[in-house]
């Protein structure tokens, strides 16, 4: 099979599109009220040192993807129980956002619309996607992240007649404990999610890209999600944040331009879905290279449709009703994801890192 590339470049734009995600449409720091976008701050700064380690693991073994490092760390058996943990992440991810998706659209567009012929569209779109490549991926993710980038900066500009910087303070009124909590909360979703493109990055052109991806794609997502939490916060106020449940779309309803630019929330909720699309596609791409990998598969592509449509499958039956899916995004995805964005990286680079060591050590001492 050819080897797919892609460049700085596009992989930046796939990480900053992949971080905004699901982020837009959900919100995230709502638990430290209006001290939100400090708790975005801590978040941003605590999963720098993280996204070292996931690019520090594909550094230690340039042009090979997490799964085949696994097997070269932990051997045929553990390495294949420590890949479908991987998998099972990625796999379950996807199925999480596409369920965000399917809520969001059918709860502001489509009310009479059953649910799972929204999955179907949302996940075949995506399957063709990963059959595609990651190429295709990366080119169609540099196109569409000026559009989301643009629409971000309009947006902010129209709502500057709504800006009331009281609803911001005051800061830290009810201490520190909850702006960590929430700190933490946001670390795991959506920062830490990016351990997914550890079976993404080994196709950059330049190897040595790998942690400046990482790192440059993490601020740029970060720092668009701190600005528009700043934005709701000083527009439509927290108390009018947390009971919504979509409050980056509701709150476009408020701008109206002379009556002439009004119901803008359409046309920008479509630019949402393009972060979905992508989050999804990637979602679905890892965990479809990592199936292969446990059963020998020479190509991956191969898998996408059924694995796609199981994705599609749990998404549908992993939540009762909405009220259930923030439950557990705000208050049980983080204990959940825990094990998959710190505990397993950091023992796989730990195990890795002496395996090197000894090798070398053992060859240096060959030479004498």
């Amino acid at each position: 099979m050819e080897k797919e590339i892609i460049t700085l470049k596009q992989s930046v734009t796939i990480l900053v599109i992949f971080i905004l995600g699901s982020s837009v449409i959900l919100g995230v720091g709502s638990e430290a009220g209006q001290d939100a976008w400090i708790a975005i701050l801590i978040a941003m700064i605590t999963a720098v040192p993280f996204v070292y380690v996931y690019s520090r693991i594909l550094s230690n073994f340039p042009g090979k993807d997490l799964y085949e490092i696994l097997m070269d760390v932990f051997g045929n058996i553990f390495g294949r129980i420590m890949i479908f943990l991987f998998v099972w992440f990625s796999f379950h991810l996807g199925a999480l956002v596409i369920r965000n998706f399917t809520e969001f659209i059918k709860i502001v567009s489509l009310p009479e619309t059953p649910q799972y012929v929204i999955a179907i569209l949302m996940v075949l779109s995506c399957i063709w996607a990963v059959k595609s490549g990651i190429e295709v991926l990366g080119r169609w993710s540099s196109v569409i992240f000026p559009i989301i980038f643009i629409v971000t900066i309009v947006v902010t500009f129209l709502f500057i007649p709504h800006i009331k910087l009281k609803h911001i303070k005051p800061i830290l009124y009810d201490g520190i404990r909850p702006v960590l909590n929430s700190a933490f909360t946001t670390f795991a979703f959506p920062f830490a999610e990016t351990v997914i493109f550890t079976s993404v990055l080994n196709n950059l052109k330049n190897k040595n890209d790998t942690f400046k991806a990482y790192f440059i794609g993490l601020i740029i997502g970060g720092t668009m999600i701190l600005f528009m939490t700043i934005r709701d916060i000083v527009t439509i106020g927290i108390e009018n944040i947390s009971i919504m449940y979509f409050p980056a779309y509701t709150s476009l309803r408020l701008i109206n331009v002379a009556d002439f630019l009004q119901r803008i929330e359409v046309a920008v909720g479509v630019v949402f879905l393009f972060g979905g699309f992508v989050k999804i596609s990637v979602c679905l791409y890892s965990a479809t290279k990592g199936f292969a990998r446990i059963f020998n598969l020479d190509d991956y592509k191969q898998i996408a449709a059924p694995v796609g449509l199981l994705m599609m499958i749990l998404s549908i039956i992993v939540y009762k009703d909405t009220m259930e899916m923030f439950y557990w995004a705000s208050n049980i995805y983080k204990y959940y994801a825990m094990p998959f964005e710190i505990i397993l990286p950091l023992f796989t680079l730990i195990v890795s890192e002496v395996k090197i060591r000894l090798v070398k050590r053992k060859a240096s001492g060959g030479d004498k």
